[in-house]
């Protein structure tokens, strides 16, 4: 830290803002929300538990949410901005990974900043923050590690995840993991097999899916853009494999799902 920083660490401007905000608080009887209701909060979406969320988003509290701008929009944002940050490390903690949890946020955030209206922004952060909640409640439910599994196998089932995920817009092939890994690739199918109680080739459709799943939800992507994504030979491959895993064509599941972003 140099000389600077540490000017501006102790001016006592800011002190006296500091000190004169919590007087203004107390005199108003207007404290921050308590910090039990974060970590309720934050619990029900690394536990993936929708209804524990909704009760602690609907909590009464004599207290508010910090003032983080002096723009009533601005604040909003900001504030959604804290929420979806937090919300996404919760999901970390609740089996998420990082690279999706993050790039989600990444996502969430640029949409927040698109918003007009103080009350919508934070609505629609709600909204965020379930994505997030269902997300790890799917993950509790499908991704359960057999008991047997060593740790030793346990690392290679994360590492195997870890790069599905960060390949999901390529062709993904079993024998390209089982290379990263230094692996057999019958062996690290049958140890995923065993570990997840999936196939590794199910999981990486599953997973594409759930993915084609968010973005005809919240992005203005076409079918056929889409599909291209995700790396499939064309829309109706997608298509098929869309409506294997979900009982539903991608045009149903848009018409059914699709926010509308004002795009």
């Amino acid at each position: 830290m140099n000389i600077n920083n540490k000017k501006q660490l102790s001016d006592p401007d800011i002190m006296k803002k500091y000190s004169a905000l919590v007087f203004e608080r107390q005199e108003l009887s207007q404290p921050h929300n308590p910090y039990d209701q974060e970590i309720r909060e934050c619990a029900s979406i690394e536990n993936g538990d929708m209804e524990m969320f909704r009760k602690s988003i609907s909590e009464n509290y004599t207290g508010k949410l910090g003032t983080l701008s002096k723009n009533e929009l601005r604040n909003a944002k900001n504030l959604s901005i804290v929420l979806i940050t937090l919300s996404s490390r919760a999901a970390i903690r609740g089996g998420l990974l990082p690279e999706v949890a993050f790039s989600m946020s990444d996502v969430f955030i640029q949409k927040i900043e698109e918003m007009t209206e103080p009350e919508a922004t934070i609505n629609m952060t709600r909204q965020f923050q379930m994505e997030y909640v269902k997300m790890v409640a799917e993950i509790h439910h499908q991704n359960q590690i057999s008991e047997n599994s060593s740790p030793r196998k346990s690392i290679w089932i994360d590492q195997c995840k870890d790069y599905i995920f960060k390949h999901l817009h390529e062709k993904i092939r079993v024998q390209d993991i089982a290379a990263h890994l230094h692996l057999n690739a019958n062996y690290l199918s049958e140890l995923f097999r065993q570990c997840e109680n999936i196939t590794l080739t199910d999981f990486i459709l599953r997973e594409k899916v759930r993915l084609t799943k968010n973005l005809l939800a919240y992005s203005p992507y076409s079918y056929i853009e889409i599909a291209a994504y995700l790396g499939f030979s064309s829309q109706s491959h997608l298509g098929k494999i869309f409506k294997k895993y979900t009982g539903m064509t991608l045009r149903q599941y848009r018409e059914k799902y699709m926010q509308n972003f004002d795009y």
